[in-house]
């Protein structure tokens, strides 16, 4: 009932206007990987004359992971600033589903940010200065991601992880002195499937991948639907939403719930796009009417803040789009066609494979406590009802009180760590956490993948 006919022109190549002048064709990395031509690929990737004032060493181009549909991956990769050599990598992954990766790079945790004027701002809470950084468009046709046949979109996440295993095996091939550092698959929201799909793929392939996994890191994550439909009780006990409202809520909380259990995906999706999910109904939804919240990612904001837009007028500059190689591109931060695509995934759980990575792996889980449409309380849930080999001394572990400095006046957030699992509560910061609170959510992966306590 929602199809309608869409253009399946994710990456158009013009040749007139303002694209006169300018190289139109993306770099595609693969025909110089697949022939040993590794030097002059590196050379071709490196990214320059992005700004005046920063220089900052970074790579970006395309991998292809399906030669039949013409599907390819955009990356930009940040090298750590300090100590590359060694310094774990980081794979981020945004979430959507169809949201790039570029969200995070420019507004949460990349090395730079863009002011109202277009130019770059250092961030001075960049992931990228301990760890070498790779931003993913994920998955094919989302940011600068592309294909030239609609089958090349993924259907589940077995497809998600499938593109992201063979562009992560030839990104190592390319860049093999950081083969053997430790690697980590990070991101939020939606990426609470994408994150342990890839992370399980990694699992099976642990023989033959030659990447040296070590764990993984969720944000705000859409892991497992049917343990993670309680909003409504949220809504109604920070005030948002009246009992009689609460009501609605529970009925298609039901509903919900019973379609998961029979294998409607697609049903669950609409009653729950419907209620609160908006993406094709036009922002229209039953949440949007009792609170008048057209935003729902901080309870502090009912519209979206200003500004966070400005990285999309970048990353639609002549010279920005040069220096990336992405040829001449109309970048979009969110792709909706992906999301149309995935509609039978988004309900589906990927739990089993989330315990097979917690039994084997780091893990770290955290929530922004202002969040609404991932809420602390959702993955609080999902944790309550998840089993896995420490589940019992999990329950019972003591939830710590966690400061970034011990003499800061403030709370910083709680966490309560069992085993090689962390799970982390952030204040005053709401879906993005690394928006919302860089300081915190740095510290937060410095403990987490140093392995450092923290209490104080």
């Amino acid at each position: 009932m929602y199809y309608k006919t869409f253009a399946f022109i994710i990456f158009a190549i013009q040749l007139s206007g303002s694209y006169a002048n300018r190289k139109c064709d993306p770099l595609l990395l693969t025909p110089y990987i697949e022939t040993s031509r590794l030097v002059e690929a590196k050379q071709l990737s490196a990214v320059t004359g992005l700004s005046k004032t920063l220089n900052i060493t970074s790579y970006s181009g395309f991998l292809t992971v399906n030669q039949q549909f013409n599907s390819n991956l955009f990356f930009w990769f940040f090298p750590a600033l300090n100590n590359a050599s060694t310094a774990p990598v980081l794979l981020w992954l945004q979430g959507g589903p169809g949201s790039s990766s570029m969200l995070a790079l420019f507004t949460e945790n990349g090395p730079f940010t863009v002011d109202n004027n277009l130019n770059l701002v250092p961030n001075k809470y960049s992931w990228a200065q301990n760890y070498s950084v790779l931003y993913i468009d994920n998955p094919v046709g989302t940011g600068f991601s592309f294909t030239q046949n609609s089958e090349g979109f993924a259907a589940n996440e077995t497809d998600v992880a499938l593109d992201l295993y063979n562009g992560l095996q030839q990104f190592f091939t390319l860049f093999s002195e950081y083969r053997n550092n430790e690697f980590y698959v990070t991101g939020e929201s939606y990426a609470g499937k994408y994150v342990p799909a890839i992370g399980y793929k990694l699992h099976q392939m642990a023989d033959t991948s030659n990447i040296n996994f070590k764990g993984i890191s969720i944000g705000n994550g859409w892991i497992d639907p049917l343990n993670m439909l309680d909003i409504g009780s949220y809504l109604y006990q920070i005030g948002l939403i009246d009992k009689n409202q609460l009501n609605h809520f529970i009925e298609v909380q039901n509903k919900t719930a019973v379609d998961i259990k029979q294998n409607k995906y697609r049903e669950a999706f609409e009653l729950q796009d419907q209620l609160i999910g908006g993406d094709l109904t036009n922002g229209s939804t039953y949440f949007t009417n009792v609170t008048g919240f057209t935003y729902y990612l901080n309870i502090l904001n009912s519209r979206e803040p200003k500004g966070l837009d400005n990285f999309v007028k970048f990353l639609n500059l002549n010279t920005t789009q040069e220096a990336i190689h992405v040829g001449c591109a109309t970048y979009v931060a969110t792709n909706a066609t992906v999301g149309v695509y995935l509609i039978k995934d988004e309900f589906y759980s990927v739990k089993p494979w989330f315990t097979t990575l917690i039994n084997n792996y780091k893990v770290l889980i955290y929530s922004g406590q202002l969040d609404i449409i991932v809420a602390a309380t959702l993955t609080e849930n999902f944790l309550e009802n998840l089993e896995w080999k420490h589940s019992k001394e999990f329950s019972s572990a003591k939830r710590i009180v966690w400061k970034v400095d011990k003499e800061d006046n403030e709370v910083t957030g709680y966490a309560k760590k069992v085993d090689n699992f962390t799970h982390v509560i952030i204040r005053n910061a709401g879906h993005m956490v690394p928006t919302d609170q860089p300081r915190a959510a740095l510290d937060m992966m410095n403990r987490f993948i140093m392995n450092q306590p923290f209490g104080h």
